[in-house]
């Protein structure tokens, strides 16, 4: 789980200046709100950031009996599975970005939270439905939350997703859910 550490470590830089390549990546565009920017931030960092809370508080895998450390498993893909789910609807329900580049990071998140989500529920289904010794089930189970949470080790920071739009980068400065 150090990569959600390190997720709340990235996020904690969110007003930070990017590399100068960053900076000169997109035209500023006049006609926008800069409001709607605030808004649009706020939601889209707000998915991220709720995903990086309901994962630190992952319950531990633990038990003394084969038995016990699949139920206690299954426990821990269940929950990922709802806080990928509520990531997964949250950008879903995010409606268009105010500059191009925002709809780009809106759909490399979803697509990553998404996979990370199938991956979840695949792995859960199948530990589940396997015997209750079944440590070959278990293991699979174990893989297939680790493919997950590597899916979503590449959208942690929804901030560094936007540096080349100006606008959604002073957007995020000031919008609430971007801060740490």
């Amino acid at each position: 789980m150090t990569g959600i550490a390190l997720a709340a470590a990235v996020l904690t830089g969110c007003a930070a200046d990017p590399a100068p390549a960053a900076q000169q990546a997109a035209p500023s565009s006049s006609s926008m709100d800069p409001a709607a920017a605030v808004a649009w931030m706020n939601g889209f960092c707000g998915a991220v950031k709720d995903f990086i809370e309901g994962n630190n508080k992952m319950p531990s895998a633990s038990g003394e009996t084969v038995e016990a450390v699949k139920k206690s498993t299954s426990d821990q893909l269940g929950h990922y599975a709802a806080i990928l789910t509520k990531t997964v609807d949250a950008l879903g329900a995010l409606p268009a970005a105010p500059v191009p580049a925002g709809d780009a990071a809106k759909r490399e998140f979803l697509a990553k939270y998404t996979s990370a989500r199938d991956k979840t529920v695949k792995a859960k289904a199948g530990l589940d439905a396997a015997g209750k010794n079944d440590t070959v089930a278990q293991g699979r189970a174990v893989d297939g939350l680790i493919a997950a949470q590597k899916d979503t080790h590449g959208a942690l920071d929804p901030v560094a997703a936007v540096l080349g739009a100006p606008e959604l980068k002073a957007a995020a400065a000031t919008a609430e859910r971007c801060r740490p």
